[in-house]
């Protein structure tokens, strides 16, 4: 299991979000936007989420799984279906 801070994690996939030509900059910040607000909303909960000594961190089990939330976001973009995308988010 690997424990990343919260900035490093959206670093991550925003980096990843960037790869995809067609998202860019734009959906990156969304992106961002959007975990945040689900990050904050406490009717959620969070599998992924621990909070250490006042730290918050999303743990993954590898780096894959940055990959593969990028490429969920791409093809709910894709298919507009990003509400969606953020009901399923863990």
């Amino acid at each position: 299991m690997i424990k990343l801070e919260i900035e490093e994690f959206i670093f991550e996939v925003q980096d990843e979000i960037l790869s995809y030509e067609e998202l860019g900059k734009e959906y990156a910040d969304k992106w961002e936007q959007d975990f945040l607000k689900w990050l904050n909303n406490d009717k959620i909960k969070k599998k992924n989420i621990k909070i250490e000594k006042g730290n918050t961190y999303y743990l993954i089990d590898d780096e894959s799984e940055i990959f593969d939330i990028a490429d969920e976001y791409y093809y709910a973009v894709g298919d507009n279906k990003i509400d969606e995308y953020w009901k399923k988010f863990q």
